[in-house]
């Protein structure tokens, strides 16, 4: 009865954000944590847009993000992060 609809679920890796995951594939190749900052905050106090920045220096990636709040900011950057991971990694096989 379900079985459709179980199927249609995206896999349990797809549910984290961003930058747990990057934590996980840095983790599992042993590299370091990815580094985080913010490089720049505009707008109405009440209206904020942030501009974040995730580098994993062992792999020399550094790249930025934006969004509505610091965290969103900080995912934004670290899916770029991991997107060029994923793909120096399926280059390499």
């Amino acid at each position: 009865m379900f079985a459709g609809r179980v199927a249609e679920l995206p896999e349990a890796r797809e549910l984290k954000d961003p930058k747990t995951r990057l934590q996980e594939l840095l983790q599992a190749r042993g590299d370091g944590l990815p580094a985080y900052a913010v490089e720049d905050v505009s707008g109405e106090p009440h209206e904020h847009w942030f501009v974040a920045s995730c580098e994993v220096p062992t792999r020399g990636l550094r790249e930025t993000g934006e969004g509505s709040s610091r965290r969103r900011a900080e995912q934004a950057a670290a899916q770029k992060v991991l997107d060029a991971l994923l793909e120096r990694g399926a280059r390499s096989d």
